[in-house]
């Protein structure tokens, strides 16, 4: 019998590349679940969702000053432009705090009428999530005032930080610093129903 090499070549070229497309159908389901949580990761932070820490109306106006990134602070310019922290903030205080007022309004100026709250982000961190080099976490670090119609002023300084939770790793740096913002907006709006003065919030 003659011994043709090109046809057994052949012939083993494509059991190569049968066995090739079996692996790759059997890793099929594991791409597309990473690939949708990672997509899914990457988008911007929670949008607040309604959720009443008190059953029953409140009484007074809680007015929110536009939150601002401290002076010197240096944010990422993805950061500061996809993120949304200075808008999502006040919007889960306002979303958390739900029955703690009659009326809690955002972007708001002070008045005599009303709790006047003030907050600044003071620290962020300065390099891009990367969880291969074991910084896959984030944090997000605040301080705010209260000027309470006629009580005076009390402060508070809160921290939270994330790593993501389940496949953390492949969320982004928007979903991990919004984990945080949503946890934030929890604790300020907690604190507002009993604000001491000096206090310190959440990872603090």
């Amino acid at each position: 019998m003659v011994f043709n090499r090109d046809c057994y070549q052949v012939e083993v070229e494509k059991i190569n590349l049968l066995e090739n497309m079996m692996n790759f159908f059997k890793l099929l389901p594991l791409f597309l679940m990473l690939f949708i949580v990672a997509c899914a990761g990457n988008k911007a932070s929670e949008t607040p969702e309604p959720e009443e820490l008190a059953s029953s109306s409140g009484t007074g106006t809680l007015n929110i000053a536009p939150v601002i990134f401290t002076k010197g602070l240096e944010v990422r310019e993805a950061v500061r432009n996809e993120c949304q922290l200075l808008t999502k903030l006040p919007a889960f205080i306002q979303s958390y705090g739900n029955g703690q007022y009659a009326a809690i309004n955002l972007q708001a100026k002070q008045s005599s009428k009303a709790d006047f709250l003030t907050i600044e982000v003071v620290d962020l961190p300065q390099y891009k999530k990367n969880v291969w080099a074991g910084r896959g976490g984030q944090w997000v670090t605040v301080k705010g005032s209260l000027i309470r119609k006629g009580k005076g002023t009390v402060s508070f300084k809160a921290s939270r930080a994330s790593m993501g939770g389940f496949m953390g790793g492949y969320k982004g740096t928007c979903a991990l610093l919004g984990r945080c913002t949503k946890t934030l907006g929890k604790d300020i709006a907690l604190w507002l129903k009993n604000p001491v003065d000096k206090a310190t919030l959440g990872d603090m």
